[in-house]
């Protein structure tokens, strides 16, 4: 996996990576995470540039996670479950 620098990354973006992983659909997203489909939509954009990756890719099933997507679900999962912890 790649060396991520955690100084670029607004970690806020993490959580939309996170439920945009889990929902496999931008609107989805945003109504969870209470944003509008535009502002998650940026934030997805903003995400593909840092980790370099479309993250998801539009297919006949529906949207899927790239082989880059899977492999940071895992850790991004974890990270914001540790931030979690933290503030309670």
């Amino acid at each position: 996996m790649h060396e991520i620098d955690l100084k670029h990354l607004d970690l806020n973006l993490l959580r939309v990576l996170h439920v945009v992983l889990e929902e496999r659909s931008v609107s989805r997203a945003a109504t969870r995470l209470s944003l509008s489909q535009s502002t998650t939509s940026h934030a997805l954009g903003r995400l593909r540039r840092f980790f370099d990756d479309p993250l998801l890719q539009r297919t006949a099933q529906g949207m899927q996670p790239t082989s880059r997507a899977e492999a940071l679900a895992a850790p991004v999962a974890d990270i914001l479950e540790r931030g979690r912890s933290v503030s309670t």
